[in-house]
């Protein structure tokens, strides 16, 4: 009866060495077949498979024992047929028939596709994301040395992705847990669209939950620090007052850096009493929203409209409004926790190294619903559908809840 095992051609190897596959029939009759890969002899266990220590063991072990059972499969034929079935023959019959296509350039191929299939309903900010997506794949397969394939994507593969973007996509200290939660999430919307137009029928990676990170610190700006940022004197950084009208902008009407850099003399009416409002149409949900201006709003959007106030980049706008909120001295202390996986780590920053260009649209949303407006009505004006994603950017101080409740509980 014949049997097939996998050895490694010199076991004593220093360095990688071929595995192959050895054929004994019991009448002296030993085949040795050479496979298409080579481990180092540390990487080989036991029970003929390459150990996990290999970062390409699961797809290797995958192929080997298909071409362990291919080789006896093709003996065995050979045999009832009658024919001679030497290594000659089985390496002349493991030879394609046909040109295969390569795996993983079908992996791209249907990548490629997805894109273009989405690419009616993509924003440009989407596909920016896709693109950074897929450079972090492509890094992926040149660091683990694992050629993307969608017929071997498992729960075990989005693990050691996961793994990559905590360790190794960043060059400094890789990616946090939120950044690689939502990079995940891209990834699996592309392999299910994969399984719905059947470019594959393998669903294993459905079941993979990316570790979600915890709640995070979101700071708001206070009345009395808007207060500071307004006072505060720019003498040789004349470049800071207009980040202080797109920062104040922000709080006073709520929103996205995307929709205030980009407002003009159309989104500008006149309500029923003659007040000015701004209709925009949200570039993020697509949504109209209409908001009531302040005299200091009105102010800031018709230097906007006129070019004394510019918009600038969003990661120049970041930069600028720390430098400008720490020239304000909003520097209250803050415990700032960073997620990577499991992993946490605790830093104390100064309050304006937190501000970013999203912390005046939670300061509006804040400060609303500390004057008593309702949530419900707040979040007509933020754009948002349902108050769990609207939560977010809410961050009432703690004493002002606790004075709150204060005056409940004594009957104010």
């Amino acid at each position: 009866m014949a049997t097939t095992r996998l050895l490694l051609k010199d076991p004593s190897a220093k360095g990688v060495t071929r595995i192959i596959c050895v054929l004994t029939d019991g009448r002296a009759q030993r085949i040795k077949i050479q496979s298409d890969y080579s481990v180092l002899p540390k990487h080989w266990g036991k029970n003929q498979n390459v150990l996990s220590a290999n970062p390409n063991a699961v797809e290797m072990n995958a192929h080997l024992l298909a071409f362990k059972n291919r080789v006896l499969n093709i003996y065995q034929s050979a045999k009832a047929e009658g024919l001679k079935a030497n290594g000659e023959y089985i390496r002349e019959q493991l030879k394609p028939k046909k040109e295969v296509v390569n795996a993983n350039v079908h992996f791209w191929k249907a990548w490629d596709s997805y894109l273009d299939y989405k690419k009616h309903n993509f924003k440009e900010r989407s596909f920016v994301k896709f693109k950074a997506l897929e450079n972090h794949l492509r890094g992926f397969e040149a660091h683990l040395k694992i050629p993307l394939q969608l017929n071997i994507i498992s729960v075990d593969v989005l693990g050691r992705l996961q793994d990559y973007f905590y360790k190794v996509a960043n060059k400094e200290a890789g990616l946090n847990t939120q950044t690689t939660a939502k990079y995940i999430e891209l990834f699996k919307m592309f392999l299910n669209w994969a399984v719905k137009h059947k470019y594959t029928d393998n669903a294993g990676f459905q079941d993979f939950k990316a570790i979600q990170q915890p709640d995070t610190l979101k700071v708001v700006l206070t009345a009395e620090e808007v207060e500071k940022i307004r006072k505060v004197q720019l003498v040789g950084k004349n470049y800071l007052s207009n980040i202080r009208d797109l920062l104040i902008l922000s709080t006073l009407t709520g929103l996205r850096y995307s929709d205030y850099s980009r407002i003009k003399q159309e989104h500008i009416k006149k309500d029923d009493e003659g007040s000015r409002t701004l209709n925009i149409r949200q570039e993020k949900t697509n949504e109209f929203v209409e908001i009531p201006l302040t005299v200091e709003a009105e102010r800031i959007i018709g230097r906007l409209i006129s070019g004394k106030t510019h918009p600038v980049s969003n990661q120049k706008m970041n930069s600028y409004v720390k430098e400008l909120c720490k020239l304000a001295e909003v520097d209250e202390l803050f415990e700032v926790h960073k997620f990577q996986g499991k992993l946490k780590v605790t830093q104390y920053l100064p309050k304006y190294e937190l501000i970013t260009t999203h912390t005046g649209r939670r300061t509006f949303a804040t400060n609303l619903m500390q004057r008593g407006v309702p949530a419900h009505i707040v979040m007509k004006f933020t754009g948002h559908k349902d108050y769990k994603s609207f939560s977010k950017y809410v961050n009432i101080p703690k004493k002002a809840e606790m004075d709150v409740v204060k005056m409940a509980l004594m009957g104010s």
